[in-house]
C-alpha cells in the first residue's frame, strides 16, 4: 500500500520522465489523426505546439479538447 512508499512522488518518477511518457503518447495520437486525415496540417501544428506547451494533462484530456473543437 501507500505506507510502503518512501520518498516523494517525483523521486519515484521524475517530472521529466512523466513528461516524456505523456508527450510521446500525445504525439503518437497527433500523428495518427494527421495521417488518417481526421485533422489537417494546420490543425496538427497548432495542436502539436499546444501539447509541447503542456496544455494537455493526458491523451483523454486531449481527446476531450478535440471534441470541443469539432462542436
Amino acid at each position: 500500500g501507500h505506507g510502503r512508499r518512501k520518498g516523494k512522488k517525483t523521486a519515484r518518477m521524475s517530472k521529466k520522465e512523466a513528461w516524456m511518457i505523456r508527450i510521446r503518447a500525445l504525439r503518437k495520437r497527433l500523428k495518427y489523426l494527421r495521417d488518417a486525415e481526421i485533422i489537417d496540417r494546420r490543425t496538427y501544428r497548432m495542436l502539436y505546439r499546444k501539447a509541447k506547451g503542456g496544455e494537455f494533462r493526458s491523451v483523454a484530456h486531449f481527446n476531450a479538447y478535440l471534441e470541443s473543437l469539432k462542436r
